[in-house]
């Protein structure tokens, strides 16, 4: 699976949810476009589900959550 992929995955999870990243977003913290915690929690859950794979969500916190930072991190565990 590629990058652009796993991006597209992510935004259309993020859409789904009621939440739109604009194009040039990927790097804009999630919560600051109006994702609360709980939801941002479900997202990766269903993100794990969709990729199959375990996100080390302290880590994910340490740092402001950006389209950017969880395609990367889900890249790394593809």
């Amino acid at each position: 699976m590629t990058d652009a992929m796993v991006r597209t995955a992510i935004v259309e999870e993020l859409k789904a949810r009621g939440y739109a990243v604009p194009d040039s977003g990927q790097e804009l913290d999630l919560v600051g476009l109006g994702v609360n915690s709980a939801a941002l929690i479900q997202i990766l859950s269903a993100l794990e589900d969709t990729f199959d794979v375990d996100l080390d969500v302290e880590q994910l916190f340490s740092e402001p959550v950006t389209v950017a930072r969880l395609e990367a991190q889900i890249a790394t565990l593809l």
